[in-house]
């Protein structure tokens, strides 16, 4: 392939491709491929080195600091990078010459470093893990698994960026104590309670033992209340599953075939899935619903149905439903100024002032399948999805929905590669 010298087990360095500079902590990544900004490496700071050999394209080095950074093997300064390392953090640099001329899909562990382990199990006899968890405060606080969002901002341990929201004291769920729990609140509405709590579960040597002790104190503790999976080909899963609690282990491994490499710690979520059917009930305006005029589709289209995250989703009226003999349609109300589009069992609804046009766009069947997507633009900014389909459907429709609306329709057309 001519990447190396004939006295260099190295890759021939090509400074056209890439050039690495090493100061006292740090490893400047420029590319100059294409162009963008540089890459920094943080060396105190680095978690793990690989090797990593392909069957076609050059090796790279892989090194993991807070995320992961590839440097293909013939970037100038790579080899001064590789003895550098192996120095820095004690590791075989006769493992890397050894197998840089390797053609093969492959991995090479070259160092990992050690953790605090960051999770604790009691044999106490707490079994609350279906009601919610303990924040191990001074003043030790229990939130229940379906406390809102808006009832979760407003705890005093509870600290939110406006997307993140995570607890600032450890937290005990039933017998497993973790450093802290967070849930990503920016998609979820204010009266529901958050679908995903998060933590990382570090041993001190980075391995899957932190999955396999969690795995073991769940199935002993939750008993015959639960139903368990586990799958461990590639990654590890494993998920105990109640009626409103699912509790989720994932823990990728190293896996040569595919070169993917392992991070160190073991995911734990706790996944929520409660009903409120209250939530769907348009008590305002459903009663003064007035079918001006209807569009009904003689195809199947699927109106938005996660009402969890979007206020405006509602049950579909029963006088649409029964204009539309429960196909998708979209109606107009002129006495109300409102427009909606619903299928048989969702609707969602819009003041006509507020719509500033909608986009199409149909996804042409590649590597991947075809859909189309049906969109209102907002003249707030935001884009909202009210159906979606099968390729080729909608945009046989578009010049007669740009009359039946009066409204702009962007038509876009793409392959799904």
């Amino acid at each position: 392939m001519g990447w190396f010298l004939n006295k260099s087990k190295f890759p021939k360095e090509n400074k056209d491709r890439g050039i690495i500079r090493i100061t006292d902590n740090e490893i400047i990544i420029t590319n100059r491929s294409y162009e963008s900004e540089d890459e920094i490496i943080l060396i105190p700071k680095i978690e793990y080195i690989y090797l990593e050999t392909s069957d076609y394209s050059e090796p790279s080095m892989f090194i993991y600091q807070d995320r992961q950074y590839y440097i293909p093997g013939d970037y100038v300064g790579t080899e001064k990078l590789w003895l550098y390392l192996a120095e820095q953090f004690h590791f075989d640099i006769n493992l890397v010459t050894q197998h840089l001329n390797d053609k093969t899909n492959n991995i090479h562990k070259l160092y990992r470093t050690t953790y605090k382990q960051n999770y604790k199990l009691t044999n106490t006899s707490n079994h609350d893990y279906l009601e919610g968890f303990e924040i191990i405060a001074p003043t030790p606080l229990f939130v229940p698994w379906n406390t809102t969002k808006e009832e979760l901002l407003a705890q005093e341990y509870i600290h939110s960026d406006g997307f993140y929201a995570e607890t600032t004291y450890p937290v005990r769920i039933g017998n497993i104590t973790v450093d802290n729990l967070g849930t990503y609140i920016d998609d979820v509405r204010a009266d529901v309670a958050p679908t995903s709590y998060y933590t990382k579960c570090f041993a001190p040597d980075g391995s899957d033992t932190s999955l396999y002790q969690l795995k073991e104190i769940l199935e002993h503790d939750l008993g015959s209340t639960a139903t368990y999976t586990f799958y461990n080909e590639h990654h590890l899963f494993f998920y105990a599953e109640s009626d409103h609690i699912t509790f989720e282990l994932n823990y990728t491994v190293d896996d040569p075939e595919f070169r993917t490499v392992a991070y160190s710690f073991t995911s734990l979520n706790i996944n929520t899935k409660y009903d409120y059917p209250d939530l769907l009930s348009d008590d305002i305006y459903t009663p003064k619903l007035v079918l001006s005029a209807t569009y009904v589709f003689n195809y199947s289209l699927t109106a938005p149905s996660n009402y969890l995250r979007n206020e405006r989703i509602k049950s579909t009226p029963d006088l649409v439903k029964l204009q539309s003999k429960n196909n998708s349609v979209i109606w107009i109300d002129k006495p109300n100024n409102r427009i909606g589009f619903a299928d048989k069992a969702f609707a969602i609804t819009f003041n006509k002032e507020e719509i500033d046009s909608l986009t199409l766009w149909n996804t042409l069947p590649a590597k991947g399948g075809g859909f189309c997507v049906l969109s209102v633009n907002l003249k707030e900014g935001n884009t909202v999805t009210v159906f979606e389909g099968a390729h080729d459907t909608i945009k046989h429709d578009l010049e007669d929905l740009e009359q039946f609306l009066g409204l702009q329709i962007n038509f876009y057309e793409d392959y799904n590669c």
